[in-house]
């Protein structure tokens, strides 16, 4: 079980159903924010729909929740909902975004505060890039520029895609969009909201349509965005020392050789280098959150 869990403050709530999480920062040397809960899916609901109504990807819904076959629920069936998590280890500024746990999370300026976000990040092969970037440009209601691969693409299932795709509905970038430094990467909305926290997109990041109009009514152009890849995470919650561990990306599991010892070790040992005292580490567990893990974070030591 989670303990000592900072307490949601607010919800930035729009017209449909998903609910963005603002919380208050945790005191200096502390990262963990949110709680885990549960919720049941309504009759003639599916996981989407309860992941969005939770604001948590796909991914992230069946990660915390293994024992489920997300094709075969019913009515009132629990769920659990991971909405717990170790801030990345980044400074906490503008927008991080962890690619690795599809999560974006925003520190508004002149706040003590950081709103979290699902998104939908690059397909194998057409990965979103890590590094620190900026915001260039704010852009309402988007036209969608096709690339000359897509055409190609859909002209062979026969289907004829405009060079240029106005505002409408059907434009996979949604109504808003925040163009990135690197020109060809934006955070944009998505006219197919169960892709978010999928590997779904050509590279840009894409979010659900009520979190990209809340993102883009609040981050002006200059906004620092900072990109990561961190499937294992530890940080301290006052002397407890807690650890978060999520499936590494396909490209890290084929780069690592399926040897994530150097990796999840580095993150914990970074951790435990903010204290001079002597830490004691369950690694038994540390090893079973590896076996499945669930995107949970967990407590895996204390100060002795």
């Amino acid at each position: 079980m989670l303990k000592k869990l900072p307490v949601l403050i607010a919800a930035l709530t729009l017209p449909f159903i998903a609910q963005a999480k603002t919380y208050i920062l945790p005191p200096p040397g502390d990262s963990l924010i949110g709680n885990v809960s549960y919720d049941y899916i309504k009759p003639g609901e599916d996981i989407k729909k309860l992941a969005r109504e939770n604001d948590i990807g796909y991914y992230e819904i069946l990660q915390a929740n293994p024992h489920i076959n997300p094709e075969k629920t019913y009515g009132w069936q629990q769920f659990t909902i991971p909405g717990a998590y170790l801030l990345p280890d980044t400074p906490k500024t503008g927008i991080v975004v962890n690619i690795a746990e599809l999560r974006l999370y925003y520190y508004p300026d002149r706040t003590n505060k950081v709103v979290t976000y699902p998104i939908a990040i690059g397909m194998y092969g057409m990965e979103t890039p890590t590094g620190n970037f900026h915001i260039i440009e704010r852009m309402d209601h988007p036209k969608w520029y096709v690339p000359q691969s897509e055409l190609k693409e859909m002209a062979k299932q026969g289907i004829y895609l405009p060079k240029v795709m106005p505002s409408n509905p059907e434009n996979p970038l949604g109504y808003y969009g925040l163009r990135l430094s690197k020109r060809t990467y934006l955070f944009h909305g998505t006219n197919v909201p169960p892709t978010v926290g999928r590997r779904a997109s050509a590279g840009c990041m894409h979010m659900y349509p009520e979190n990209i109009k809340a993102l883009f009514d609040s981050v002006e152009v200059g906004t620092p965005v900072t990109i990561v890849d961190q499937p294992f995470k530890a940080a301290w919650v006052g002397e407890t020392l807690y650890f978060q561990a999520v499936t590494p990306l396909y490209e890290d599991r084929k780069a690592w050789g399926g040897n994530y010892v150097p990796i999840y070790k580095k993150a914990i040992a970074d951790a435990v280098a903010q204290t001079d005292a002597k830490v004691d580490i369950d690694w038994d567990r540390v090893r079973q959150m590896l076996v499945e893990p669930d995107g949970i974070p967990q407590p895996i030591g204390h100060v002795v």
